[in-house]
């Protein structure tokens, strides 16, 4: 998933609309198109507001992945399609990184 994915999955996972989103991050509408559709960068402190916003990581948000002990108990059937484990294993990744930055505060 790209970065712009992300953005635009949390955004609905939030039910945010991306007016709503614009103005949590006081920047236009079209700008929160542009990040979606991977058409403009996000700079580095929209990135933190965006990781603070959503309570994941900014390595979440670029797709860094992070080697860490952090272990997830998942099965998934046989009868799933690729494109349903791939969406699987990315929510664990979102699970995991909002733990970790939920960890971080402690």
């Amino acid at each position: 998933m790209t970065t712009g994915e992300k953005i635009s999955y949390l955004r609905k996972k939030y039910s945010m609309t991306q007016p709503i989103l614009a103005e949590k991050m006081a920047v236009s509408q079209s700008t929160i198109t542009s990040w979606e559709n991977d058409r403009r960068s996000v700079g580095n402190e929209d990135l933190v507001k965006l990781a603070d916003l959503f309570h994941v990581t900014t390595d979440y948000l670029l797709g860094r992945e992070i080697k860490d002990d952090l272990l997830v108990a998942a099965h998934m059937d046989d009868d799933l399609t690729d494109e349903q484990k791939k969406e699987i294993e990315e929510y664990i990744e979102f699970k995991k990184a909002q733990y970790r930055k939920q960890h971080e505060k402690d």
